[in-house]
């Protein structure tokens, strides 16, 4: 009697470990090793808004094309700005400052990415792509272009690449851009109009408006933080003929203080006024 109470002791305490063991007990896969903690996103918002210019657009500008005219077209716009309804801004990068990657944000890997070399102009003429991403470049004109691509940095335009791209259809992969900061593309091939800017980041709170000057950011985390507007310069100041580039006076930029709350919507808008 004394061996089977013994025998019913110890069933009852292999059910009472078993049952431990599957409610909160540390748990461990067929490898032996523990899973990994599920990680869920914290609260988060999200921030929209517009960037539109104040007072009157600049003056009509333009510059003859006196090769490749009949890809490239006779002229050329000199000013560089997209205006849509109510005066917003096309392609102008919004993005949160001062802060990488965060806990629980969401970076879409790096890729390869398309910018298209097409009508003697860069499509898109702006973009955001995370670090690491290499671009591929097509030239989609029959006629020689190059890519010519630098970091744009307090001590000017550092060289990233440049890449000759001569025959229609021809594709080439640039360098993976490992930095966050701007780069610029250009064309020296007897095309100094052509120009493209790339936001590159390590976090996604990032956008580019759209033709009516509006942008959205989504998941933001919650806090407060400092937004930026960068707008590439507007006015032409000089055709370097030399280096085939024409060179536009500084960026414009603003920033502005904005505060994220949980499921709430924070409307940042900007206003951009040309030098004279």
């Amino acid at each position: 009697m004394k061996f089977v109470r013994a025998l019913k002791h110890v069933g009852l305490l292999t059910i009472l470990l078993v049952f431990v063991a599957s409610c909160g007990g540390p748990q461990t896969s067929e490898s032996g090793q523990k899973p990994a903690a599920s990680t869920r996103p914290g609260p988060s918002g999200t921030i929209r808004g517009a960037v539109r210019l104040m007072g009157k657009g600049p003056a009509p500008a333009t510059d003859p094309i006196k090769a490749d005219q009949t890809t490239c077209g006779s002229s050329v716009s000199l000013p560089r700005i997209t205006l849509g309804k109510d005066n917003g801004v096309k392609d102008t990068f919004i993005f949160l400052d001062g802060v990488s990657a965060m806990e629980n944000s969401e970076m879409p890997p790096p890729a390869s990415i398309l910018m298209d070399q097409k009508n003697c102009q860069y499509v898109p003429h702006a973009m955001t792509v995370p670090v690491g991403t290499e671009l591929e470049i097509t030239n989609s004109d029959s006629i020689l272009h190059n890519v010519n691509g630098k970091i744009i940095a307090t001590e000017g335009l550092l060289p990233k690449f440049n890449i000759a791209q001569p025959i229609k259809g021809q594709k080439n992969k640039t360098p993976a851009l490992d930095k966050a900061g701007i780069v610029t593309l250009s064309c020296e091939a007897g095309h100094p109009w052509m120009n493209a800017f790339v936001l590159v980041t390590d976090h996604p709170y990032v956008a580019v408006t759209k033709a009516d000057g509006e942008f959205v950011i989504s998941n933001v985390p919650v806090g407060t933080y400092r937004i930026k507007m960068w707008h590439e310069g507007v006015t032409l100041k000089s055709n370097n003929k030399a280096l085939q580039r024409y060179e536009y006076e500084d960026p414009y930029e603003t920033t502005k203080d904005v505060e994220v709350t949980a499921n709430g919507e924070t409307v940042v808008d900007f206003d951009l006024t040309l030098r004279n």
